[in-house]
């Protein structure tokens, strides 16, 4: 029970919201993928693209390693890696200036075509992060605690149909 009281402070510290909180309490934590993005292309009006469609209707190249999928596929890859998924939710990652993920030579950034990500938010029991960051998931807390290894990012949730979900 100490080190419960021992974590919150430091996790309010840090700036984590409440669905943090109440998800590290309770052994969970939040990984994500991108689902899609808004483009910026001359001429038009910015708007907001399924990640699946991106390379096939704009002249935007996706990283390989780019963590995404549609809705659907991400639930499905969860599903095959065995990984329950405990509640879902949805955010967008501003990428006004260079927002990149991972760290190392394995660091992926967002081209600058796009100023923001769609992204799907998995609530899953902790133990199952590492399977799932292997598998193209990131966590959320290691984007707002390690800034060594993410950029330093906000995700702002949003209502899932905001971003055609």
């Amino acid at each position: 029970m100490n080190k419960v009281f021992f974590l919150l402070p430091i996790l309010a510290l840090l700036g984590c919201d409440d669905e943090d909180v109440v998800n590290t309490v309770s052994g969970n934590a939040e990984v994500f993928a991108i689902t899609g993005a808004e483009i910026n292309m001359a001429g038009e009006d910015a708007k907001y693209i399924q990640i699946d469609s991106i390379e096939n209707n704009y002249n935007i190249t996706l990283p390989d390693e780019f963590p995404s999928g549609s809705e659907a596929t991400l639930t499905s890859k969860l599903g095959t890696l065995a990984i329950d998924i405990e509640d879902t939710d949805c955010g967008i990652i501003d990428t006004t200036g260079e927002v990149c993920l991972g760290a190392g030579s394995s660091t992926v950034c967002v081209p600058d075509d796009v100023s923001k990500l769609g992204i799907k938010l998995f609530t899953i029991d902790m133990g199952d992060v590492k399977r799932a960051y292997d598998n193209g998931f990131y966590p959320k807390l290691a984007a707002e605690l390690l800034g060594d290894t993410f950029t330093d990012f906000d995700i702002e949730r949003v209502s899932c149909s905001s971003i055609g979900l």
